[in-house]
């Protein structure tokens, strides 16, 4: 059975495997590194263990045709002479290689091959968990460099790049070219709430007068929700009350359904703003109302 652990040093978290058959253990490192365990004096390996993690190398070279693979091969001090243990050390590293082949990898992948010699304990190896595997062969897996970053500017940040903004400097959205709905008198609603506050009332009652006078004169109401008041399902529940109570106040001052062209329900959708501090924030929480000044025929 295997267990996972987990080893962090400075540069990177490393997630390794280690898979265990007898008094055999393979270490698998995804990030870069398998190092395969031979037994004393042997140059081949014989346990389904270290074969299935030979096999999770293919897998992620399969992947992706770009990474490639080095391999180099030791011997420990003590499985003979220098020359026995380099060529004990190029024996393991070839047969690994053979493996590889012979599940499908293209030679043309395999970088380089290395017979590394003579390992001592005294020795500093790459991976301090090496240190107990001195007959072994380590893979090194060859990622290509990532792509080249592309830095958008997008000064207002509403996702639209500045040079396809009609407006960079301004919140808007993709179907007005970039930029903010003009003309709209903005209704805000305390935080989470969908009632009309005291303060709202005059602003509501000056636009009344305004309508009664201009009888030609229609609204359209586009309610909002701030990200902070919840999950999609309370947004949209909010800014659907907030429209309504807006609409009912205002028919309950004699002014005609009729004359509300539209009511669009945005929730938290269509923000007004990037939402980058609590004033931004809390405009969202808000209905638009637009007059549309209709020229009698």
């Amino acid at each position: 059975m295997g267990t996972i652990c987990i080893y962090m040093n400075k540069a990177k978290l490393t997630l390794i495997l280690l898979i265990c058959c007898s008094d055999i253990f393979a270490y698998s490192i995804f990030s870069d590194t398998l190092v395969v365990p031979f037994e004393h004096k042997r140059s081949a390996i014989f346990h389904k263990s270290t074969l299935k993690a030979l096999d999770s190398v293919v897998v992620i070279l399969n992947s992706n045709p770009e990474i490639t693979l080095s391999i180099e091969g030791y011997a420990y001090v003590e499985e003979g002479s220098d020359t026995i243990c380099k060529y004990l050390s190029l024996n393991r590293a070839l047969f690994v290689r053979d493996c590889m082949i012979g599940r499908g990898i293209d030679s043309n992948r395999i970088s380089y091959i290395k017979a590394m010699g003579q390992w001592t304990p005294a020795k500093k190896g790459k991976y301090k968990i090496n240190n107990d595997v001195h007959s072994r062969v380590e893979l090194l897996l060859l990622y290509p460099p990532p792509p080249p970053v592309v830095i958008i500017s997008d000064v207002d940040e509403d996702g639209i790049e500045d040079r396809k903004d009609g407006c960079p400097d301004k919140y808007g959205h993709s179907d007005n070219s970039g930029c903010p709905v003009k003309d709209a008198l903005l209704i805000p609603f305390d935080n989470s709430q969908s009632y009309i506050a005291s303060r709202v009332f005059p602003v509501l009652d000056k636009l009344l007068h305004e309508l009664k006078q201009n009888p030609n004169y229609t609204i359209a109401l586009s309610s909002h929700a701030s990200k902070n008041e919840g999950i999609k399902s309370v947004t949209d529940r909010l800014s659907k009350e907030r429209s309504d109570i807006i609409c009912r106040y205002l028919v309950s001052k004699n002014f005609s359904s009729v004359r509300i062209d539209s009511i669009i329900n945005h929730g938290s959708s269509r923000p007004l703003n990037a939402q980058k501090n609590p004033q931004d924030i809390s405009e969202n929480a808000s209905v638009e109302i637009f007059v549309k000044k209709n020229i009698p025929q």
